[in-house]
């Protein structure tokens, strides 16, 4: 389910050799996230590389929701994740940003385009305010 990552940082070129797992004789372990890339976008609709669910590969974390249940999520789990998810890209927006050295002007540039796309969140269902594009304080 690491697909919601990919389409909150606006990385439609998932594939699967993004996604891996550690084995050592026990139960598979999840990699850390890596070659997560956001893609230039001006517009809003999006579609990711890899399918999520059935024939649907939209940008979308509507979808990922759908695909839950594939993944032995509840629809419950895997709110709560992608929710923590945009808190986590919120909160260390600006600490992130100062670590690779980005400008105002870049910044600006990736928040509500790459990072937290409106399209995104079309269908989703949730309590939070969606994130509007303006970067947060």
């Amino acid at each position: 389910m690491a697909h919601w990552i990919f389409i909150l940082c606006g990385n439609t070129d998932d594939h699967a050799r993004n996604h891996a797992a550690f084995w050592d004789g026990r139960p598979y372990r999840l990699t850390p996230a890596y070659d997560i890339c956001p893609q230039a976008r001006t517009g809003g609709e999006a579609s990711q590389a890899m399918l999520l669910i059935g024939q649907r590969r939209d940008s979308r974390l509507a979808a990922c929701l759908g695909a839950a249940p594939v993944f032995g999520f509840t629809l419950d789990a895997a709110r709560t994740l992608i929710d923590d998810q945009i808190a986590v890209i919120e909160r260390e927006w600006e600490s992130v940003c100062d670590q690779a050295g980005l400008s105002q002007p870049e910044r600006r540039a990736l928040w509500g385009r790459q990072f937290l796309n409106p399209y995104c969140f079309e269908g989703y269902p949730t309590a939070s305010p969606i994130p509007t594009g303006e970067r947060p304080s």
